[in-house]
């Protein structure tokens, strides 16, 4: 039994559909050919004149009764009552329509539509998901919601059929920009710096991944580095949808070293990032860890701890981060120790290629799934920051070890083996498909010298 009762539909006149407009254009069409038929035989001049009066008059009628069943839909669509949708946490479709009053029937009709991809669409809700509901007179009439960029889904209510789905098409269009910056005395932050430049945070964070192998952004960035970016927008019906992909960037540091890293598309669809020469911007390990961290202590074999305080050699460096931040493994090996080892609290240790083991302590839980024997992937989430064993604060502890010897990660990290190259086969089309790319980077205007901070 439904707890709310179905509305009545609204009474009075319906606007025509285009099918109906059509049926009625062909008939009033049929009969003035019926009509100038009966006079195609006879040479009667007044007969001929009547005949073709009929026929226009006709023709004016058809006309009249275009327009009018044209505005009659247009009056109708002005009667929609549209509304915006933003789902919230444990929302549901049940949720929505009774918190907007309307009928429950409807929604039971909608959810039992034959197209088990709309039903998908419409039960999996996630919060930000944006849904557009239109009514006239308190009674559904229309439910949209939009599938990624270029695709919507459309629920619309059949006078017969009940409600009936279909996916539309949207026209997305992508456009190329350049932003240019300098991190600021007054900030000394990449990610200010940034968005004052016109970048959203996610295009930063891409900014940062192309980089990461040879730029810790916890640690190197400072006071007038500059960096330029080319990059995609992507806009849908003259609105700014969000970023698209980074297609060429360049990051000078203060001291005048410089990266540079284009993106190039392989015939099969997968893309990656390269220096203007081919070279991989890869490398067998990341320089950072844990994101949104600083570095609270370096390699130091004559530090004095901080919990016991005595000089004890520091083999690794913590990265200061909130307790639940996510850790990565910096390269690509097989977990050897998942597990509570002394001062070091939560560890996982990563044995990987060459003799080179990776440690990451003070965890403050695992990873779920995580076991000793798995194979893990450069990137993939291993645990999260915490501060377990002897530690006086949330960080990550992360030591690399080659060889049996305890080595400064940051400079083992740095002068990692790069990825492979682009292929001979492919540096033709790689040259051809990055030189506009390049030119446009060259183009693009620097800030020059800092901008002091107002008083």
């Amino acid at each position: 039994m439904n707890p709310k009762p179905d509305r009545p539909r609204p009474r009075g006149k319906v606007p025509l559909t285009g099918l109906q407009l059509t049926c009625c254009v062909a008939v009033v069409g049929m009969a003035v050919y019926f009509i100038s038929g009966l006079f195609r035989h006879t040479d009667s001049t007044t007969e001929t004149a009547l005949a073709a009066e009929t026929a226009l008059t006709a023709l004016e009628v058809a006309a009249a009764a275009t327009t009018s069943a044209q505005s009659a839909a247009e009056a109708a669509l002005a009667n929609l009552s549209e509304i915006k949708v933003v789902v919230q946490r444990n929302d549901t479709m049940d949720a929505i329509f009774r918190r907007l009053q309307f009928s429950l029937a409807d929604l039971a009709q909608i959810l039992a539509i034959d197209n088990k991809d709309a039903r998908r669409m419409l039960t999996l809700l996630k919060p930000g998901d944006e849904l557009t509901l239109a009514s006239r007179d308190g009674q559904l009439v229309q439910l949209h919601r939009l599938i990624g960029d270029d695709k919507r889904l459309k629920i619309e209510r059949d006078e017969d059929a009940g409600f009936v789905a279909s996916v539309e098409d949207l026209p997305v269009d992508r456009y190329v920009t350049v932003a240019t910056g300098m991190i600021q005395p007054h900030t000394s932050s990449l990610y200010a710096a940034a968005t004052a430049a016109g970048l959203q945070d996610v295009t930063t964070d891409r900014l940062t991944d192309i980089f990461r192998w040879d730029i810790d952004f916890m640690l190197d960035p400072r006071e007038g580095d500059t960096f330029r970016v080319v990059y995609e927008k992507r806009v849908r019906d003259g609105r700014l949808i969000r970023d698209g992909n980074i297609l060429a960037a360049e990051y000078v540091m203060k001291d005048g070293r410089t990266f540079r890293a284009v993106r190039y598309e392989f015939p099969d669809g997968k893309a990656d990032y390269y220096t203007p020469e081919g070279k991989s911007l890869r490398k067998a390990f990341l320089q950072t860890q844990v994101q949104s961290s600083r570095i609270s202590s370096v390699f130091n074999p004559r530090r004095r701890h901080p919990v016991l305080n005595t000089i004890r050699a520091h083999r690794g460096v913590d990265y200061a981060a909130p307790t639940g931040t996510k850790v990565y493994a910096a390269g690509a090996g097989r977990v050897q120790f998942r597990g509570v080892k002394g001062g070091f609290g939560n560890l996982v240790e990563i044995a990987h290629a060459g003799k080179v083991v990776t440690r990451y302590g003070h965890l403050s839980r695992f990873a779920p799934g995580l076991k000793v024997g798995q194979r893990v992937e450069q990137g993939e989430l291993i645990g999260y920051v915490g501060s377990t064993g002897l530690a006086t604060g949330p960080h990550l502890h992360f030591e690399f070890i080659e060889n049996g010897q305890y080595v400064d990660p940051q400079k083992a990290i740095r002068r990692g083996e790069p990825g492979p190259p682009i292929p001979d086969g492919q540096r033709g089309a790689f040259e051809a498909q990055v030189a506009p790319l390049l030119a446009q980077l060259d183009a693009a205007a620097l800030p020059q010298g800092p901008v002091l901070a107002a008083r």
